[in-house]
């Protein structure tokens, strides 16, 4: 039979808890971090972001786009190659492209966009201008 470690102490234990999921108050709770901005003006793209989130993930190349809305933040993704190995494209011959990362869910991948676009509102005022 397994043994189960117990704790040592209170301290011990409640970091366990952490690492388990157990809700912090909101002012301990661990945020996004914006690890850098590369603007590259093109098109729609304003640029890209890189971000740590609060798990330790980095996420690089995130490009931050003109929409209908105003700017959004989208996963990194890579471009779709043909047979030849050409860059497969629409019937306008934008790039097509195909996620590495998914959000379960839109909620998700709302909020993600929104908190990486207001991180570099707040580092780069004059980014995501027009």
């Amino acid at each position: 039979m397994d043994q189960v470690a117990h704790p040592a102490s209170r301290q011990e234990a409640d970091g366990r808890l952490k690492m388990l999921g157990e809700r912090q108050p909101l002012a301990e709770r661990p945020r996004m971090q914006l690890l850098s901005w590369k603007p590259v003006r093109k098109g729609k793209l304003f640029g890209f972001a890189r971000v740590a989130l609060p798990s330790g993930l980095r996420i690089s190349d995130i490009p931050i786009i003109a929409g209908r809305n105003g700017a959004f933040a989208a996963l990194p993704a890579k471009p779709q190659i043909d047979a030849e190995g050409r860059v497969k494209r629409d019937d306008r011959g934008k790039a097509l492209y195909l996620p590495i990362l998914e959000w379960r869910d839109r909620d998700i991948a709302g909020r993600f966009s929104d908190t990486v676009v207001a991180l570099v509102r707040t580092a780069h005022p004059d980014a995501l201008d027009d």
